[in-house]
C-alpha cells in the first residue's frame, strides 16, 4: 500500500510541477516529496526490522520478494535515521506554509515573511538536533534526552498539522462565492488527506532508528505496531486511513491541477484561434466589399427611380431605408472589428470601483433606457484599472444580460450587478435571468467571431472583446449557469483595496 501511494504521489507531484510552475505547485511538489521520503524511509525500517506478519507484509510491500529487496538495500542506521528525519520534519512545515499562503487572516497577510521564518524555526531546530553526531552527543550527556527530543518534535508536529487544517478549513468557510469555494475545496481535501496519511505514521522518531537495538525506549513504539497484523477492526481502519489519505489526496491533487490549468489552456486556445482569424481578415474585407456593392445597386435603383417623370416615392423610401440599414450595419461591424483587433495601450491607475460602474451604467442606459438594472457594490473599494476600457467591458456584459432577459421574455426582471471583495480578488458579477448557456456553447462563447445570435448585426466579437480587456487588467473572465436559470459572468481583478462595506443602488 505504501509503495503504491508513494509512486502515486511522485507521479502527481511531478505532473503538478511540470504544468504549473509557480510557488504553490513548487510547495505541493516539496510536500509530496517529503511525504514520499518519509514513507520510503519507514518501509526500509520495517523491512530491516524483520519478523513482519505475512498480512502486514502484503499490505506494505505487496509481496515477500519486494520486502526482501528493501531489506537488503545497503544503508546504515545513521543514514536511514537521517532520511526519516528529513521527511518527518519537512512535511508539517511545508503544509503549514501552504495553509499560511492561502489564509487571508490579517495577522498572517501583514507580515508573511516573518510568519514563514517562525514556521521554519522549530522544524529546522529539531531536525538539527536529530543529526546523528548531535543526537549521539546529547544522549551520551543525558539519556533522558531521548524522551525530551521525541515529545518536543512530536508535539510541534501535531500542533502544526492541527493549525494547518484549522487555517484551511477556516478559509474555506470564509469564502462566499461558489466557484472560489469549489476550487479551494479541492486543495483543502488534497492537503487534509495527505495530512491524515502522514499523521498515521508520524510517531516514528529518528532516534529509534539510531538506537535500533534498544528496547527500553520511553515506551514509544513508532511503527512497531506494523510488525504484527492488527485485529480485523484495526486493519479495516488502517486500510481506510491509507486509502482515504493517499488516493483521495492524489486524486484531488490531479483534479486541482487540471481545474486551475484549464482556464490558461482555454486562453491559449483562444489566442491561437484569434491568430487564425487575423490571417483570414480578407474574408471579412470581402464581405464588407459585397455589402458596399449592394449599396451601389440600391443607389442606382434610387437614382433610376428619381429620374423617372413620376417616381415611385414608396419604392425610393424602401431603398433608402435598406441603404441606411446596411450602412449602419457596416459602421457597427467595422467599429467592433477595429476596437478588438487594434493594438491599444491600457493605463492601469487606482480608480474607485463605483466610478467604473457609473460609466458602464450610463452607457447602458443610453442604449436601453427602458431596461431594469440593479447594482450592489462594496463601498470605497479601489481597483487598478483603465476606467474607460473596463467600463466598456462591463457595459458589454450588461447589454448581453439584458438581451438574454428579453429573449427569455423576462424583461420584467432586472440585470443584476454585484461587486465582491473575495480573497485576492475584486469581483464584478453580472447576472441575467435568461435561459442560460448550453454546455456545448459554454466553451465557445469567448471565441472570436462566434455568436449564437444569427443576425447581421452580431459578429461574435463582444465577449472576446470583454475577455481581452479583462486580460489586459491582469484579470480573468468566468461564466457559470445558475440552477434557477440564467447565466452569471464574473470579472476577476487582482485585489487592490479590501474594504467591503456594502451599499445598494437601484435603477
Amino acid at each position: 500500500m505504501l509503495l503504491l501511494l508513494s509512486a502515486g504521489l511522485l507521479i502527481g507531484s511531478a505532473f503538478t510541477l511540470m504544468v504549473r510552475r509557480n510557488r504553490e505547485s513548487a510547495l505541493l511538489a516539496v510536500l509530496c516529496l517529503s511525504l514520499i521520503v518519509y514513507l520510503v524511509g519507514l518501509m526500509l525500517l520495517i523491512a530491516k526490522q524483520g519478523g513482519i506478519d505475512s498480512g502486514a507484509e502484503r499490505f506494505l510491500f505487496f509481496s515477500h520478494e519486494i520486502r526482501v529487496w528493501f531489506q537488503y538495500r545497503f544503508l546504515t542506521f545513521e543514514q536511514l535515521g537521517m532520511w526519516i528525519n528529513l521527511g518527518r520534519h519537512a512535511f508539517p512545515a511545508v503544509l503549514l506554509m501552504m495553509a499560511e499562503d492561502r489564509s487571508m487572516l490579517q495577522v498572517i497577510r501583514k507580515r508573511p515573511q516573518m510568519i514563514t521564518l517562525f514556521t521554519l524555526l522549530l522544524p529546522a531546530l529539531t531536525m538539527a538536533l536529530y543529526i546523528p553526531p548531535v543526537y549521539e552527543a546529547l544522549v551520551d550527556f543525558n539519556g533522558a534526552w531521548r524522551g525530551v527530543a521525541f515529545y518536543l518534535s512530536y508535539g510541534w508536529i501535531v500542533a502544526y498539522l492541527a493549525l494547518a487544517v484549522f487555517l484551511l478549513v477556516w478559509e474555506l468557510f470564509s469564502i462566499t462565492m461558489h466557484f472560489f469555494r469549489r476550487q479551494f475545496l479541492m486543495l483543502v481535501v488534497c492537503l487534509v488527506s495527505l495530512a491524515v496519511l502522514y499523521f498515521v505514521y508520524c510517531g516514528q522518531d529518528p532516534g529509534q532508528v539510531y538506537s535500533f537495538y534498544s528496547y527500553d525506549y520511553v515506551g514509544i513504539k513508532g511503527v512497531g505496531y506494523m510488525l504484527l497484523m492488527p485485529g480485523p477492526v484495526e486493519f479495516v481502519l488502517l486500510v481506510a486511513l491509507n486509502v482515504t489519505g493517499g488516493f483521495l489526496g492524489i486524486a484531488m491533487l490531479l483534479r486541482y491541477t487540471e481545474d486551475t490549468l484549464s482556464p490558461d489552456r482555454e486562453d491559449a486556445g483562444l489566442e491561437r484561434k484569434f491568430d487564425v482569424a487575423r490571417t483570414g481578415a480578407s474574408v471579412f474585407v470581402h464581405g464588407i466589399k459585397n455589402q458596399l456593392l449592394a449599396n451601389r445597386v440600391l443607389y442606382k435603383r434610387i437614382h433610376t427611380e428619381l429620374e423617372k417623370p413620376e417616381p415611385d416615392l414608396e419604392r425610393v423610401k424602401e431603398n433608402m431605408e435598406r441603404l441606411s440599414e446596411i450602412n449602419d450595419n457596416l459602421v457597427a461591424r467595422s467599429e467592433e472589428l477595429y476596437r478588438t483587433v487594434k493594438s491599444k495601450s491600457v493605463m492601469l491607475v487606482p480608480v474607485a470601483l463605483s466610478d467604473v460602474c457609473d460609466l458602464a451604467v450610463d452607457r447602458f442606459g443610453k442604449k436601453y433606457p427602458e431596461a431594469l438594472l440593479e447594482v450592489t457594490l462594496p463601498e470605497q473599494v479601489q481597483i487598478l484599472a483603465d476606467a474607460n476600457y473596463l467600463a466598456e467591458a462591463l457595459y458589454n456584459l450588461m447589454t448581453n444580460a439584458w438581451e438574454a432577459n428579453v429573449a427569455a421574455e423576462h424583461d420584467k426582471s432586472p440585470v443584476v450587478v454585484y461587486g465582491h471583495v473575495e480573497r485576492l480578488y475584486t469581483v464584478l458579477e453580472v447576472r441575467d435571468n435568461g435561459k442560460g448557456i448550453p454546455d456545448e456553447e459554454k466553451r465557445r462563447i469567448f471565441e472570436p467571431f462566434y455568436s449564437s445570435k444569427n443576425t447581421n448585426f452580431n459578429w461574435g466579437m463582444g465577449l472576446y472583446h470583454v475577455r481581452t480587456i479583462v486580460r489586459s487588467h491582469l484579470g480573468s473572465l468566468r461564466v457559470e449557469n445558475m440552477k434557477a436559470g440564467g447565466a452569471d459572468f464574473f470579472i476577476l481583478l487582482p485585489r487592490y483595496d479590501g474594504r467591503t462595506r456594502r451599499e445598494g443602488r437601484h435603477r
